[in-house]
């Protein structure tokens, strides 16, 4: 979760920002395409942010430089989308959207406080059905490991969702001691995040020797995890998104001033051009950061 400023705005580092942009031009090309089926089939095409607070957050490296946050990216997309909606659960955040009104009056905005995850089931996810003939791009970009796998697959059920998610493997990690098998709780919590944890056996591996306490009595087997890779991970994730999408693109690694992956950002789809085309706006991206190392 990005760190707060003096006036409780976000501030955010550069691979926010790279994200943000990568957003930015899926966005544009999927407005194009979308308004264009509105000539013939479609009645219209919604943008929903499950984690919408940050409309201006601060650079890192400079606070005082502004950057638009994704709701702003999306208000700005030409063509404009039929309605948005965002989602918080921060009272803060939710105000500073709220703010955004005035600024795009031309625009449907909805604006809802709470967890996400009953939110987008509960009440957006019912409004979009096959046959109402319309369609949403749903942005998923938690601070953490706060998007239930089924909220995921309520959104691939309704067939008219598109995702695009930021993965947390950074959160993942964190959850996995590497000393000891890790206890049922987080086991519960990752099978609620991911949608299944059998994957997490084959990380983990006894060791072969044998302990001694302190009487001299052997000790129970111990097991300790091998380094998990990060791309492992995000490919992981993206296979089981491939459960529930017919169409998932290759994961691209979102890295911070170390070079330590935080997240791993994909697109999961019912259309294929629509992963081509990401997967165009992902290998531009990377070209284009291995140049500037």
């Amino acid at each position: 979760m990005s760190r707060l400023g003096s006036e409780g705005e976000d501030v955010i580092g550069r691979w926010s920002e790279e994200k943000l942009d990568l957003l930015a031009k899926y966005l544009k090309a999927y407005s194009v395409i979308m308004n264009e089926q509105k000539k013939s089939w479609l009645r219209a095409y919604y943008y929903i942010d499950a984690f919408a607070g940050s409309v201006r957050p601060r650079a890192k490296e400079d606070e005082q430089r502004y950057i638009d946050g994704s709701p702003l990216r999306a208000l700005q997309t030409e063509p404009q989308f039929d309605g948005y909606w965002f989602v918080d659960v921060s009272q803060q955040r939710v105000e500073r959207v709220e703010e955004l009104r005035a600024e795009f009056s031309d625009c449907v905005i909805n604006i809802r406080q709470g967890n996400c995850n009953e939110i987008l089931c509960n009440e957006i996810a019912p409004q979009i059905p096959y046959s109402s003939k319309r369609r949403a791009f749903v942005f998923l970009d938690p601070y953490g490991l706060q998007v239930d796998w089924e909220t995921v697959r309520e959104l691939a059920n309704t067939k008219t969702c598109d995702i695009f998610v930021n993965f947390s493997v950074m959160g993942v990690t964190r959850l996995l001691p590497r000393d000891q098998n890790p206890e049922p709780e987080v086991i519960e919590r990752l099978s609620k995040v991911m949608g299944s944890t059998n994957w997490i056996t084959e990380i983990y591996r006894e060791l072969p020797e044998i302990q001694l306490d302190l009487f001299g009595n052997p000790t129970e087997p111990t097991s300790s995890r091998d380094t998990i890779q990060a791309e492992w991970l995000a490919s992981l994730y993206t296979k089981q998104l491939q459960a529930l999408f017919p169409h998932v693109s290759r994961p691209v690694l979102m890295r911070n001033s170390t070079n330590s992956v935080l997240y791993a950002l994909c697109l999961a789809s019912h259309k294929q051009t629509a992963i081509k085309i990401t997967n165009q706006i992902f290998d531009r991206y990377e070209r284009l950061r291995d140049l500037g190392r």
